[in-house]
């Protein structure tokens, strides 16, 4: 008969053991409890992302952010800006698994260019934590870009897909129609990113943190250089358009328009994303 002391001994083990087993079981629950498409939104024919400043309070009024291409047909002049347009924007919020856990509508359209960058933010009237309320989790914005070969994933809110790739570095300037993007984010389609219609929009998200570093906007589609896809022009003036690469915009930009009292404006010093033209 073993003795108390060593029947001790053995639950105790045993107890080591089986933690060490489910340890990894419960990070593992918790992940798929949060689901990769947490945070998503659809829109007309475009995904999106609920967005969160890192210093955002959950009083604050929620923002939904995607393309400044998804916000008018036509599409945005080349150097046209909008800022604090009303709207009635029918959104979709997705929980984590990818279904709707919230319909809103975007209430006021606080800024949205082609110029420089493709992005657009829609004001909501619901806060993050009535949102919160409903399981819609907001995706925080990092206050850098990706570096070269950083592993990220891409969830379309559209199509309720995702691809994952690593970044392919930056283009020095995206040329497409009568619109230029600067620094956009290379996401080759070969490595996984093979984007399509319906991920303009899609937020592009670290998987080493978690952050939103970009966004989806346009595709390789083949066709006509710089008319049908996007061309590069490097440095010293080469323009080239690269087979099977897909692009996404910064999105720290949109950091550097925040003011003290964490409010959007374009009149913050520092501010790096283009103003209306006078």
């Amino acid at each position: 008969m073993r003795s108390p002391g060593a029947r001790r001994a053995v639950v105790v083990w045993v107890l080591a053991a089986l933690a060490a087993v489910l340890s990894p079981l419960v990070a593992v629950a918790a992940d798929v409890g949060v689901g990769r498409f947490a945070g998503t939104a659809r829109l007309p024919g475009c995904s999106g992302a609920v967005a969160r400043w890192p210093a955002a309070l959950d009083t604050d009024p929620a923002v939904v952010l995607t393309n400044g291409h998804c916000v008018r047909r036509p599409f945005l002049g080349a150097r046209e800006v909008l800022v604090d347009e009303r709207r009635w924007t029918r959104v979709e919020l997705l929980d984590g698994h990818g279904d709707v856990a919230r319909t809103v509508r975007g209430v006021r359209l606080q800024y949205a260019t082609m110029y420089r960058t493709d992005v657009a933010l829609l004001s909501l009237r619901e806060t993050y934590a009535e949102l919160a309320g409903d399981g819609v989790t907001p995706l925080t914005l990092a206050s850098d870009g990706p570096a070269r070969g950083e592993r990220v994933r891409i969830p379309s809110g559209y199509w309720t897909e995702q691809r994952t790739c690593a970044t392919a570095g930056t283009a020095y300037r995206l040329h497409e129609r009568t619109w230029d993007w600067w620094h956009a984010i290379r996401l080759p389609a070969r490595d996984g990113c093979a984007i399509r219609g319906g991920y303009s929009g899609s937020p592009v998200v670290s998987q080493d943190t978690g952050l939103v570093v970009g966004i989806a906007n346009t595709a390789y589609v083949g066709g006509r250089r710089c008319v049908d896809s996007a061309c590069e022009e490097g440095r010293r003036g080469r323009v080239r358009m690269v087979r099977d690469m897909n692009y996404g915009q910064q999105t720290w930009l949109l950091l550097t328009c925040l003011d003290a009292g964490r409010t959007f404006d374009l009149d913050t010093p520092g501010c790096r994303l283009p103003k209306p033209p006078p």
